[in-house]
């Protein structure tokens, strides 16, 4: 069973704002006021940012952020859970998380990495919603190769308790052109969206395990959004992704990792 028993729920109460669920697995009751808890919001962590021009050799524009705040962040409803592990070497445990929000707005998702759970038994499943507590950090890529000057990924290391079984999260709809730099796609890293009516630009390629395919954009582009497999195996379960195949739609979380990814859940997130 994935819930706790009442006892061992309660132990761990302070930092949960709804009532226990049953040993039994009955899920947790959503409170009567405030249920998603006062304190900060994603959107307040992550943007809009400042972005100063001075420090960037090829002129493109940086982040003026804190670097590693201690950060408690309560009431943030789970998009996706990363449980394929598309590399074969142990690539999973992400949560994909949002603030939860009727309407999804900007600057409202992030990846908290590898969580620890209190108490540690504790899984979560999509819809849950969660207090995060840990560090915010701008992830500047693997000391092997760093991404590009100025280009980071926000997420959080921490811990994640449960406040009460939600409902699925609200999809942003945007154009693939907010996609096309750094600087407009920042907005919606970690957030789940959906584009729609895009092409597949080249034929998939295949490599270490991460399977991806190009989305046709406009001019101008300095990023070039793919779909890719983190969250599911793309390549055998998903549709044919030929050169040139239209999709009606794509839904996923938006992830970056040198490039910009839209990374869709299952199949169900992809419309021929």
């Amino acid at each position: 069973m994935r819930r706790l028993a009442l006892a061992a729920c309660l132990a761990v109460s302070g930092l949960v704002g709804a009532g226990c669920g049953s040993g039994g697995g009955d899920p947790y009751a959503i409170p009567a006021a405030d249920p998603y808890g006062s304190g900060e919001r994603l959107t307040d962590l992550l943007g809009p940012a400042t972005w100063i021009e001075d420090d960037n050799p090829d002129g493109a524009a940086c982040l003026s952020l804190p670097i590693d705040r201690e950060v408690d962040v309560p009431g943030l409803t789970i998009s996706a859970i990363d449980s394929f592990d598309e590399t074969g070497s142990g690539a999973t445990g992400n949560v994909y998380v949002q603030d939860s929000r009727a309407a999804p707005v900007a600057f409202s998702g992030i990846t908290v990495f590898e969580p620890g759970f209190s108490p540690p038994d504790l899984r979560v499943v999509a819809g849950d919603v969660v207090d995060v507590r840990g560090t915010l950090s701008e992830f500047p890529g693997p000391s092997s190769g760093p991404f590009p000057f100025c280009q980071t990924l926000p997420e959080i290391g921490g811990a994640m308790n449960l406040r009460f079984d939600g409902a699925a999260v609200p999809v942003a709809d945007i154009s693939v052109e907010d996609l096309t730099t750094y600087d407009k796609m920042r907005q919606w890293l970690g957030v789940l969206v959906r584009v729609k009516n895009v092409t597949i630009a080249a034929a998939p390629t295949s490599s270490s395990g991460r399977y991806s395919a190009l989305l046709q954009v406009s001019g101008g582009a300095t990023q070039q959004p793919s779909i890719n497999n983190e969250l599911f195996d793309l390549e055998n379960d998903g549709p044919p992704l030929a050169q040139g195949t239209v999709l009606s739609s794509v839904t996923g979380v938006v992830t970056f990792f040198y490039a910009v990814h839209i990374a869709p859940r299952s199949p169900a997130d992809i419309v021929p």
